[in-house]
């Protein structure tokens, strides 16, 4: 089950539709983990961007250096 499938049975059965048990468990399981793989990313992305303020302003400041000498 893709994604899309699993929000359409997560949807049905908000709905009230009736939804076998264990596809509404598989489709909540299927979300769970492309939540969890997209954080997952987004912690990379602000470990990265951090990282690279980091050295920014390590540059900003050697550069600072540099012309007042």
């Amino acid at each position: 089950m893709d994604l899309k499938q699993a929000e359409a049975v997560i949807e049905r059965r908000e709905n009230g539709d009736m939804v076998y048990e264990q596809e509404y468990i598989d489709a909540l399981e299927v979300v769970n983990e492309q939540m969890t793989k997209q954080v997952t990313h987004w912690k990379a992305e602000a470990l990265s961007a951090r990282t690279a303020l980091k050295y920014a302003q390590m540059y900003s400041r050697t550069s600072i250096k540099d012309k007042i000498i």
